[in-house]
């Protein structure tokens, strides 16, 4: 009995583990709802970890001309995403018409898109952590300059 109850916390603890290296750099939220009586509701939530990882499969011809036109500039996205995530939580962009809402807001480390039209309310979520791991796989694809 006492080796069972072993087992089981050497599998709690790896799970436990597991978890919050997966969960380390946050989770890419999105969400879309259709205004149609029949339309699509849409609701995901991602570790935001996979996305540099799936990058890593990704063949380097695929991202090399990315690479390659984002490298010159990658001292000021580092910059950049260093000063927003030192700024305070805030909006950063919103733009009001008649019709649509669209708004770009730094919340708890993430950059928040939310728009709002008549057919459709779209709601993105990521983590900037997530964002500076992908864009650095990206410059990194395709080999060395």
């Amino acid at each position: 009995m006492i080796l069972l109850a072993k087992i089981g916390l050497g599998f709690f603890g790896t799970a436990l583990a597991a978890g919050a290296v997966v969960s380390s750099e946050g989770f890419i939220h999105v969400q879309v709802n259709e205004a149609q009586a029949d339309g699509h509701h849409i609701s995901l939530v991602v570790p935001a970890m996979l996305v540099p990882l799936t990058l890593k499969m990704v063949p380097n011809h695929y991202l090399a001309p990315a690479a390659q036109n984002l490298r010159p500039y990658m001292p000021v996205v580092d910059a950049a995403l260093s000063g927003l995530a030192d700024c305070p939580d805030g909006t950063l962009v919103e733009v009001t018409d008649p019709e649509e809402h669209v708004s770009v807001v730094k919340q708890g480390g993430a950059i928040v898109v939310d728009v709002q039209d008549p057919e459709e309310t779209v709601h993105v979520a990521v983590p900037l952590r997530a964002t500076r791991s992908a864009i650095h796989e990206i410059a990194d694809a395709g080999g060395p300059i």
